[in-house]
């Protein structure tokens, strides 16, 4: 992920509030797009349609100032920054020391169908073939979006790689290593993903999923798989309405 430290023109040097994370590519298309809505606002207001002429004209302001500064309030709230990106996507790399073998740890991650049991913003995980799986996800709202995926690597006790097939809702790829923890603690399980929140308004659910995908969030699921896997309890997968005991 980027990490970009510009500041907003006006807002001082030292104004971490009003940092740049809004990657060059998304600032061009906000601010075509808050061009339009401004435009599209004038005209409904020249028409005397007041309310939607008002409303227009303020979505194409919030487009144009997010453009012009580099800056997104909800990108901050959620912890993302795409500041010094283009096409490379947003990525989320976390790592956790759990206490099982790394042989272990792979087993219950190579079955992509526990993954739901402890990502909070997946519904469901369906194996449909050797390599391949169904993906869905719900966000706020209840949102859902849905993908097909391959595994690309799988190194036993080692690594498992993946990525979302053709016309996912929400391009991805992932991978996890599996790697024996120091002292004898177990597994140090490093988890890094990779994906692409879809642009315009006919990808704005998609992206609404998509930027749940934060690193809060995957570093709360490690800690359910942490205890999942240490305890064999689910009383924290279950009120995400979870709840298959691993043994």
């Amino acid at each position: 992920m980027g990490t970009g430290t510009s500041t907003v023109p006006g807002q001082g040097a030292h104004n971490p509030k009003r940092r740049i994370n809004v990657g060059r590519d998304e600032r061009n298309v906000s601010m075509f797009g808050g061009a339009a809505l401004a435009l599209t606002g004038l005209k409904q207001l020249s028409q005397r349609k007041v309310w939607s002429g008002v409303a227009m004209m303020a979505a194409g302001s919030m487009f144009l100032y997010r453009g012009k500064t580099g800056h997104c309030d909800v990108y901050q709230a959620i912890g993302i920054d795409r500041a010094g990106t283009e096409d490379n996507g947003l990525t989320v790399e976390k790592v956790v020391t759990i206490n099982r073998q790394p042989r272990e740890v792979y087993e219950y991650w190579h079955d992509f169908e526990n993954l739901p049991r402890f990502m909070k913003h997946l519904e469901l995980v369906r194996s449909t073939g050797a390599t391949t799986s169904h993906w869905k996800a719900r966000g706020p709202g209840d949102i859902t979006v849905e993908w097909d995926a391959e595994m690309i690597e799988d190194r036993p006790g080692q690594r498992i790689s993946w990525h979302s097939g053709e016309n996912a809702d929400i391009p991805n790829q992932g991978e996890v290593e599996f790697h024996q923890a120091p002292a004898g603690r177990g597994t140090e399980l490093k988890v890094r993903i990779r994906y692409y929140p879809p642009g315009g308004m006919a990808g704005k659910a998609a992206a609404t999923v998509a930027h749940q995908i934060n690193a809060q969030q995957v570093e709360e699921d490690l800690r359910r798989l942490k205890q999942i896997l240490e305890t064999g309890e689910t009383a924290t997968a279950e009120r995400y309405g979870i709840g298959r005991t691993f043994h």
